[in-house]
């Protein structure tokens, strides 16, 4: 009810325009908003207005000195990505890997230190082999030169046999209804698909991540979307496992266990997956202690400039803002104690251009230059900003009226119960293509 008032308020608005009117910047720019206002509703009839505009996760992502990771876009790098035959675990692998890390044992973090890889000359392999006991559903990425690469996600493709005799294989994602169940624990047999990489940058620094897309319960109280990363101790490499015998010689092998959760049980065995190559694996680099690792927290703005008011491609322009710091780990007893950060700053940087309109962007306390609309451009133009909140969104853009290039509309960021203008998104997020508009599911809450 509440929004059907709203639609006919914005309409009797626009209805009682008087042309004398017309060349009054407030009443235009009200105007205009208006049927904006009208537009969206109509064109997105099952979108809640009373929500947070807000659909980014202010993860942080991470670079090393010696890589190229400030310079990584949203697109991926020319690489393949292939998926194996069906791999049956080597029966010495999975009682091996019971005793390395066996369940609920807090222990298992002391095996390992924060670590990165670096990408060898060879293709090389990935091969999910356990699924410890966890309430979270996660996906497995790798990042390639700050190039982010989905690689799994938990339970798909993989299949057990609780007894050595039994018939069929069961798929993990049939075991239980309760997530907590579908797992690998006390299997007699584990069947899986691996995920063959080539032609990745040899030498590029990459790292692994568990990102979780679903809580089924609340022990944990895990945040969608968090990330849980190789680079800060929430996974461990081991390369003392023992060589599989299906696994051809001449291939190195290594083990990675995976936590996934922050206040969980630090078994680091939620996930474990098997790495090999021909003749080498990524090569596991430590994060020492006083070793510097770059965090970076970024919020991409996709805006509509009101030269249209049936338009909703929300390109019009597209800036990144970041905030990012330095963060230094530091060891007692050869073992992660705790992370000091410093050199704390904030940068923008005007991805895209799709409008043709004037305008002046303000971020937090930083109004930058007045920029020309550059119809389907890709500035990639860097600012120093300062003031900018990632949380309540103090962004702002003044465009000039398309009616009277002396005066602007000021866009802002939308409260709830406003057709949005600005919306806020992970920076994985591509802009649409020019007047397509954007899917309906955008605007869905996550």
């Amino acid at each position: 009810m509440k929004l059907v008032k709203l639609v006919i308020a914005a309409a009797l608005f626009t209805a009682c325009s008087h042309n004398s009117d017309l060349y009054d910047p407030e009443f235009t720019e009200k105007n205009v908003k208006a049927q904006y206002f009208e537009s969206f509703v109509k064109t997105f009839p099952n979108v809640d207005l009373n929500q947070s505009w807000d659909y980014s996760h202010k993860n942080p992502s991470y670079s090393l000195p010696s890589d190229m990771q400030s310079k990584a876009r949203t697109r991926a790098a020319s690489y393949s990505l292939t998926t194996t035959d069906e791999y049956e675990v080597d029966g010495e692998t999975l009682s091996w890997l019971t005793k390395k890390l066996p369940e609920q044992n807090s222990k298992n973090r002391s095996l390992g230190s924060p670590f990165y890889m670096s990408v060898p000359d060879n293709s090389f392999t990935i091969v999910p082999i356990y699924q410890g006991k966890a309430s979270s559903v996660w996906e497995l990425h790798m990042v390639v030169g700050g190039v982010d690469i989905k690689v799994w996600e938990k339970s798909q493709d993989m299949w057990v046999k609780k007894k050595t005799d039994q018939a069929d294989w069961t798929k993990v994602y049939d075991i239980s209804k309760a997530e907590l169940d579908r797992n690998t624990i006390g299997a007699a047999k584990v069947k899986t698909k691996g995920y063959t990489f080539e032609n990745l940058p040899v030498g590029a620094n990459m790292y692994f991540y568990l990102v979780v897309t679903r809580v089924t319960n609340d022990k944990y109280k895990n945040t969608i979307g968090v990330q849980l990363s190789s680079l800060i101790g929430q996974m461990l490499s081991l390369d003392d496992c023992p060589h599989p015998t299906n696994i051809p010689e001449g291939n190195e092998v290594m083990i990675v266990g995976c936590e996934d959760a922050n206040n969980g049980d630090w078994d680091m065995n939620d996930l474990v997956f098997m790495v090999y190559g021909k003749p080498s694996v990524p090569k596991t680099v430590i994060v020492t202690d006083g070793t510097p690792i770059t965090k970076k927290n970024t919020v991409r703005y996709m805006i509509e400039d009101l030269g249209s008011t049936d338009d909703f491609d929300f390109n019009d322009i597209v800036v990144d803002v970041s905030e990012v710091w330095t963060s230094t780990p530091h060891y007692v007893n050869g073992k992660l104690n705790s992370w000091t950060d410093s050199d704390k700053r904030q940068e923008a940087v005007i991805r895209h251009l799709g409008g043709i309109l004037p305008f002046k962007l303000k971020i937090g306390d930083t109004e930058l230059e007045e920029h020309q609309g550059v119809l389907g451009s890709n500035p990639d133009e860097l600012y120093a900003v300062s003031g900018w909140n990632i949380n309540s969104h103090n962004v702002s853009v003044q465009v000039k009226q398309s009616t009277n290039s002396t005066v602007y509309n000021n866009v802002v960021f939308p409260k709830a119960g406003e057709a949005p203008m600005i919306i806020a998104v992970d920076p994985t997020v591509q802009w649409m293509n020019e007047r397509q508009c954007v899917p309906e599911s955008w605007f869905y809450e996550p």
